[in-house]
């Protein structure tokens, strides 16, 4: 199970007929099992099946179908540190503030028909970017928390990560969430080790919401704030990450709120979305550039053409502002060869 583009670091999952030749059972069935097959389904097997969500529908099954980077299972309260921090945020909608302690959480599951005693929970955090990879993640914390089994009433627990994160102001503050769950002898990381698209262990966060003030969106860029009517003075730079020797197309787009459901946490009632804003100006990125280049070129376009690794597109729109109660939603995607392997997701609340 992986990508098109063959290069790109695929899940390697066991096969299972559930037979055994002959109907018999030998030594030999034990003692040369063939490997990577399961003896059975795997989810109906006596282990644990260890998964954190990618969308509020999500039951563990991979490849995630849409988008794999707007994980309801990780959480953050802002501006308080884990010592002083609930076991369950007030609110679940929350964004990190810049320059502040922030309080992260995961919710994960075990839909296994037996316990995970020793489950492991990393937290991560990365510049924004489409594609993740160890190069790009730093470790925030890390802990151990025990699940039971599907049936026994304890088989999801909200997890508080041990460390406080305090986001830069290195783009404004809108660094990527990851988050990273296994059992050490039961149910391991598994592979790709970074992927949320293929991995039931691995969730994303690549969300910014951005609250307008007044009549302008204010983003934090610096020790100051920067004003700016949605992203015009001060685009998001969203690095695009590995490509592994193919070329990736990063396309933005608008989307109604509705087809969000990241944005129920928002607002706290299921079924209940912000007003979709009119479309007043564009949403385009700017090409493709250095990471550690300067300048921001022009020919901004809704999609860019990535053709190198160490690349980076910056995200601008000319919309107004939305009203009270209303959102511009604009979802970044990279993909290769059709296949969309990264995104990013910004929220524009009136």
């Amino acid at each position: 199970m992986g990508w098109n583009n063959p290069k790109r670091p695929g899940h390697h999952c066991g096969t299972s007929t559930g037979q055994l030749p002959g109907g018999e059972v030998r030594p030999g069935n034990f003692d040369h099992h063939p490997p990577n097959q399961w003896p059975g389904p795997r989810d109906q097997m006596y282990l644990p099946f260890l998964f954190m969500r990618a969308n509020p529908g999500d039951r563990g099954a991979r490849p995630v179908a849409g988008p794999f980077w707007e994980s309801p299972d990780i959480l953050l309260l802002a501006g308080v540190e884990p010592a002083f921090a609930p076991e369950i945020p007030p609110d679940l909608g929350q964004t990190a503030l810049a320059g502040m302690p922030n309080t992260l959480y995961a919710h994960v599951w075990n839909f296994g028909r037996a316990q995970a005693p020793n489950v492991i929970v990393q937290f991560f955090w990365c510049d924004p970017s489409l594609g993740i990879g160890p190069g790009s993640a730093n470790l925030i914390g890390e802990t151990v928390v025990a699940l039971g089994a599907r049936d026994s009433g304890r088989s999801h627990r909200l997890v508080k990560c041990p460390n406080v994160w305090v986001p830069t102001f290195v783009n404004g503050g809108h660094e990527c969430l990851v988050v990273r769950v296994w059992d050490e002898t039961s149910d391991g990381l598994g592979t790709p080790p970074w992927d949320a698209a293929l991995n039931r262990h691995v969730a994303q966060r690549n969300i910014h919401v951005i609250a307008t003030g007044g009549a302008q969106a204010r983003i934090a860029a610096g020790p100051g704030a920067v004003a700016a009517a949605a992203l015009v003075d001060a685009p998001l730079m969203l690095r695009v990450g590995p490509l592994y020797d193919a070329p990736a197309t990063v396309a933005v787009e608008r989307v109604v709120p509705a087809g969000m459901p990241w944005l129920q946490l928002r607002t706290g009632v299921r079924g209940q979305f912000p007003a979709g804003a009119p479309a007043t100006g564009d949403v385009l990125l700017t090409p493709p550039r250095d990471i550690a280049g300067a300048g921001l070129g022009i020919g901004a376009a809704s999609s860019q053409e990535v053709t190198a690794d160490h690349q980076q597109v910056g995200l601008t729109t000319t919309d107004a502002p939305p009203a009270p109660g209303s959102a511009h939603v604009y979802r970044v995607t990279a993909s290769q060869q059709g296949q969309v392997f990264g995104g990013y997701t910004v929220v524009v609340l009136g």
